[in-house]
């Protein structure tokens, strides 16, 4: 029986104690009035004065006593009826708020089944979450947190069609070459990938660069990758330089079509010269440098992952210019 069913039967049961209590107080009252009748013969006129004061006493107190039951009985009423009230109400925020909490994740659930999303992750994202309580380590919890909100961050950037990263990434670059299916254009400005000065100590001999070459060598011999990189330098020795050489010789060796181009060859003044790498035709990959020109001994400020179309074909227009602009190395080079 539910929590109201009880509070009726309860009322209900109340109110038939009310009723037989009033029938036998009013049978009560019926008998000794009955009985004064009775006896108002044999008994003289002051016997029977004093009788009927006490019968009127018995009957006035009884009735007295019935009203304060009755008062006590509504006052009764009136709290369970209060309590049933609250009670309903408390059920009530209770259900609706596990109702608002069920539909927001079959809400959220809902849409990742409709997008193209794997659930896998998410869903296994979430289990890992919740193993992380506040309780094991406020510092673990926090940074978890922080992490959290970094890569919602991210997400809801990348769907905005660009997302930064302050200074020099180290997994998006390696990431996006993990799943290429197609082909990858990068260009490479021999300033930047150098360090300014020697490509002994550059990008391509840092542990990222050495990485960033396996992952392309793997996308090339595994998947048929086509990988197409130009290097463009402002020093008219740089072709033969012998560290360059040997840079370009690794690439070759890894499966990568290189070309070189002096930068004085550059004729479009319009043209956004940075480092910028298009994975498939559908994101590019670009470092935005604290020069104005990106062959002026540079640093990086930040890497941003460019998802708009019509940005990613201008890149892959500007990437065609220069290639045609470009030259083979010869064979001799690479010996």
């Amino acid at each position: 029986m539910t929590e109201q069913g009880r509070v009726r039967a309860a009322l209900a049961t109340n109110n038939a104690r009310l009723i037989r209590r009033i029938f036998v107080s009013l049978g009560i009252g019926g008998l000794t009035y009955g009985l004064t009748n009775l006896t108002s013969g044999e008994i003289g006129p002051e016997d029977q004065a004093a009788l009927m004061s006490l019968t009127l006493s018995v009957f006035l107190g009884g009735i007295v006593l019935l009203v304060q039951y009755l008062m006590e009985l509504d006052t009764r009423l009136q709290a369970i009826e209060q309590r049933q009230i609250e009670h309903e109400r408390s059920i009530h925020d209770l259900v609706h708020g596990a109702f608002v909490q069920i539909s927001d994740a079959a809400s959220l659930f809902g849409l990742l089944e409709q997008t193209a999303a794997r659930s896998d992750p998410v869903t296994q994202m979430v289990k890992h979450a919740i193993l992380i309580k506040p309780s094991d380590s406020g510092l673990v919890y926090e940074f978890a947190q922080n992490e959290i909100t970094r890569t919602s961050s991210f997400l809801k950037a990348l769907a905005a069609g660009e997302a930064t990263y302050e200074g020099e990434d180290h997994d998006w670059l390696i990431g996006l070459t993990d799943i290429s299916r197609s082909h990858i254009d990068a260009t490479s400005f021999a300033t930047v990938d150098a360090g300014g000065e020697s490509f002994g100590d550059g990008f391509w001999q840092s542990p990222l660069g050495r990485r960033y070459l396996q992952a392309q060598h793997d996308a090339v011999s595994d998947r048929g990758v086509i990988v197409r990189r130009i290097f463009i330098f402002d020093k008219p020795d740089l072709p033969t330089d012998r560290e360059f050489n040997e840079i370009c010789s690794a690439q070759a060796a890894a499966g990568i079509d290189v070309r070189v181009l002096d930068y004085s060859r550059i004729t479009q003044s319009h043209l956004d010269l940075r480092d910028f790498i298009i994975f498939d035709n559908s994101v590019s990959y670009e470092t935005v440098v604290s020069a104005s020109r990106a062959i002026a001994n540079p640093s990086i400020l930040n890497t941003k992952l460019v998802l708009d179309i019509g940005q990613i074909r201008k890149r892959t227009a500007d990437f065609e210019y220069l290639w045609d602009l470009g030259e083979p190395l010869p064979p001799a080079t690479f010996s």
